[in-house]
């Protein structure tokens, strides 16, 4: 056993006998005081007032060394072996009194007052051993003398009655020295276990602060990484978005010649854009910032639009794509389920070297639908199938080839069939390939909305934009390009800088583009309000952002502005244009 441990259990046992000694004074006084008077007539008046005073005289000093143990506890640590002493010393002193009184009151011609003292004697041996059993050589110092003159006087009185009882009285003396040694057991077992108690509730109190601490910590390492790639992704995104810019206004400008390094150009801006956009959806799921447009879809339409989008990339590697999705509905976000489905057709090409890969649709029962993605690549080990929906966790890409993306895709794909709730389910069996089943609510042709998803048409915009950021070569790209689409546009790094220019020569804007991170703690959003305050009316606005925190997305959402992250394909930021415009004609 640990010695401290042990040290604390001897002192626990030593305060306890003192602190039973408060009812061994009153106790032992007032029963020495009947035994006198009992004997007082029929034995030596002068002996028994003798021994009452030696009785009280012990007992006095006896209460004066408990107080000084008492106050040494309270102010400093006691000499346990020493007090222990003291108290086993001053239990033999009494226990010897008492079997002085017993032999002076055996009188064998009064054998009332042999069996008055027979009683007092049982009565104190057990309440000796309740007072004194936590240590047993205090209670043993005690019921030694105390017993052997009444067992000897008993046994010396000859006749048969007496040494009976003399016998009856020494089998009680071991039957109560046997009582208490269980009791001292007892109770320094009950101690140990008190202690190991507070030291466990102790250990599970500091357990739980390093868990809290822990926690706290992570929770400021996620806030950290929050806004280590909300910073990142800013910086890396400003320069990508004016490259798509570019990309985008100089294609008319380009040879016959130049066309295949401009489409190589072109993809390589478009890998990185997608690298951003996962992260991106992460944040905005943590964030709760995606907004759910639940409509009725014809799931054919979106099956077929993904089989034409990647079955060129399925044939680069000699693959086969096969759609076999007849005409059903469902009822669920159009694009964020186009987004899951998307996720795992693209994972399912990544990680397929030969074979195929079918998207299947079927009518599950009345109220499901189910959608799924199949492949034969090199499937998934039963241990790894719930580490596979984490964030940033991939299978067999150690040296993290950019072309097997971040890991985040099964992540967005678990998260999105959350928000959606979308049943997921995933079968797999490593060289074989897998397969992943989402249950869809079915939906109701009738409702299906016939132009939810036709694209905008590509004309002239011929409006006047105002553009808002502190990055002069995206400034630039976006004129350029804006100016090719038939826009007038005037642009500033400030909402305080574009307002000089248009009070110099005022315009009327159809559209403001502000990024949302601009020089000296500026947003785009405070942009906005100071020109719609500058023209007095609402005019309508776009933030474009590269930024994934979630507090700035959530700041974003709920300004009530329409949002667009970096970087932005033309083709989008056109479509975005357009319908912001028919929106304001209306």
């Amino acid at each position: 056993m640990d010695s401290t441990l042990t040290h604390k259990i001897h002192t626990e046992q030593v305060k306890r006998l003192y602190h039973n000694f408060g009812v061994i004074i009153p106790g032992n006084l007032f029963v020495g005081l009947m035994v006198v008077v009992m004997a007082w007539g029929k034995g030596d008046r002068l002996y028994l007032s003798l021994w009452y005073l030696l009785m009280l005289a012990v007992l006095s000093w006896r209460y004066y060394d408990s107080r000084q143990f008492a106050q040494q506890m309270i102010t400093e640590t006691p000499a346990l072996c020493h007090w222990e002493r003291h108290f086993t010393l001053g239990s033999g002193l009494t226990g010897a009194l008492w079997g002085v009184v017993f032999w002076l009151a055996f009188l064998p011609e009064h054998p009332q007052l042999i069996l008055f003292v027979v009683c007092i004697y049982a009565g104190l041996m057990s309440a000796g051993g309740a007072t004194s059993s936590a240590r047993m050589p205090a209670f043993i110092a005690f019921a030694l003398p105390a017993s052997i003159p009444i067992i000897v006087s008993m046994i010396r009185a000859g006749s048969f009655t007496y040494v009976f009882m003399g016998m009856i009285c020494f089998v009680f003396m071991l039957t109560s020295m046997i009582v208490a040694a269980m009791h001292s057991r007892t109770t320094r077992e009950s101690i140990r276990l008190r202690f190991e108690n507070l030291d466990l509730i102790t250990s599970l109190g500091q357990e739980k602060e390093r868990a809290e601490t822990n926690q706290a910590i992570a929770e400021q390492a996620v806030v950290a990484k929050d806004k280590f790639l909300a910073a990142a992704s800013h910086d890396l995104r400003q320069p990508l978005h004016a490259q798509s810019l570019y990309l985008d206004a100089i294609e008319p400008h380009v040879k016959t010649t130049g066309q295949t390094a401009l489409e190589a150009l072109r993809k390589t801006n478009e890998a990185l854009a997608n690298l951003f956009n996962s992260l991106l959806d992460v944040s905005r799921l943590n964030a709760g910032s995606i907004d759910i447009q639940r409509g009725h879809l014809h799931l054919h339409d979106m099956a077929q639009a993904l089989y034409e989008e990647h079955q060129p990339r399925a044939a680069e590697k000699g693959l086969q794509l096969h759609c076999d999705c007849p005409p059903l509905t469902v009822h669920t976000d159009p694009i964020l389920l186009e987004r899951i489905v998307r996720n795992l057709l693209s994972n399912a090409i990544r990680y397929t070297r030969e074979g195929n890969i079918s998207l299947t649709c079927r009518q599950q029962d009345a109220d499901t639908v189910s959608i799924t993605v199949s492949d034969t690549g090199v499937g998934i080990p039963k241990e790894e199938l719930d580490n596979i929906f984490t964030e940033y966790y991939q299978l067999n890409n150690t040296e993290r080839d950019r072309n097997k993306g971040l890991g985040l895709g099964l992540s967005i794909v678990n998260k999105l069939c959350d928000l959606l709730d979308i049943g997921l389910t995933c079968e797999s069996e490593p060289g074989k390939g897998s397969t992943f089943t989402l249950s869809v609510l079915a939906g109701d042709a009738r409702l299906v909305n016939p132009v939810a998803n036709q694209p905008a048409p590509i004309i002239q915009l011929h409006k006047t934009v105002l553009v808002v950021d502190d990055e002069q070569d995206i400034l630039s790209g976006t004129e350029f390009l804006l100016k090719e689409w038939g826009c007038t546009v005037v642009t500033g790094e400030s909402a305080a800088e574009l307002l000089a220019k248009l009070r110099q020569h005022p315009v009327t804007p159809d559209l403001i583009l502000a990024d949302y991170r601009l020089r000296d703690n500026l947003t785009g959003v405070g942009a906005v309000a100071d020109i719609r305050a500058f023209y007095g009316k609402p005019v309508p606005a776009v933030i474009i952002t590269g930024d994934t925190s979630p507090a700035i997305l959530q700041e974003v959402r709920d300004s009530g502005l329409f949002l667009m992250h970096k970087p932005i394909a033309p083709a989008k930021l056109r479509a975005a244009l357009h319908q912001m415009a028919a929106f304001t004609e209306a």
